[in-house]
């Protein structure tokens, strides 16, 4: 609160009172707290990521399209929603005729340009960049991005209406242990929300996906403690 007397409109102060009061919890973190966040962890992202918290969605989400797809035959037009400094890209590259990223951040999207994987990166919210690219992607991957929404109908939503019939999501959230009480996902004191399964099955199940693998894994460690998390493989057969 003393930060917010300082400057009140930040948007990373006004995120944080949010995640540690429960009060005014928006239903997904705001584009300035974002950019901000991750303009600000840019540039020693992925060593921090990887060396001191043992970040394991990218793998997560690679093992996953190993198990989906018989082969990776470089067949498929692919979008990383949510790329950040381009840690999936060189995962899922063997598995695309076209591979595109999209991430608020433009200081994130200069080092994934590093990786020369992509052929294409774009600054854009996410909803909104789905939302106008209808039957484009074969396959849509997100690795630790949507624990940054908490209502996912929206995004689950543009993602079908993105995907070509017989298209894969697959992505990775936070988990939510206990549903009692709360709409299906929280907004926890780390910043990022988690969600419970349930809700994750209905909300897919309304955009018209099914289902094919929903596992539990820890994604990666914080204050020393594994983080749960879920690795979603979703099919889309109707829109």
């Amino acid at each position: 609160k003393g930060w917010l007397r300082l400057t009140p409109d930040h948007p990373v102060a006004l995120h944080m009172l949010a995640a540690c009061t429960g009060q005014e919890v928006p239903e997904r973190a705001s584009n300035n707290y974002i950019r901000i966040l991750f303009d600000a962890h840019a540039r020693n992202f992925d060593e921090n990521l990887i060396e001191q918290l043992h970040y394991r969605a990218p793998q997560l989400v690679s093992e996953v399209l190993t198990q989906a797809y018989d082969e990776a035959s470089a067949g498929l037009d692919v979008l990383d929603a949510g790329c950040g400094t381009g840690l999936c890209g060189p995962l899922v590259k063997p598995y695309a005729r076209s591979l595109l990223g999209v991430d608020l951040s433009p200081k994130m999207l200069v080092e994934a340009k590093r990786r020369e994987v992509y052929d294409a990166l774009v600054e854009a919210e996410l909803t909104a960049f789905l939302q106008d690219h209808p039957d484009a992607y074969d396959l849509i991957v997100s690795a630790d991005t949507l624990c940054y929404f908490g209502q996912l109908a929206d995004f689950s939503r543009v993602a079908a209406k993105a995907l070509r019939p017989g298209g894969r999501l697959v992505f990775t959230v936070e988990q939510l242990a206990s549903t009692d009480g709360t709409p299906g996902f929280v907004l926890t004191e780390s910043g990022r929300y988690a969600h419970g399964e349930d809700y994750l099955r209905e909300t897919l199940a309304a955009s018209g996906f099914t289902i094919e693998s929903l596992d539990r894994a820890d994604l990666r460690k914080e204050g020393g403690r594994p983080v749960a998390g879920m690795v979603v493989c979703a099919l889309l057969l109707l829109r």
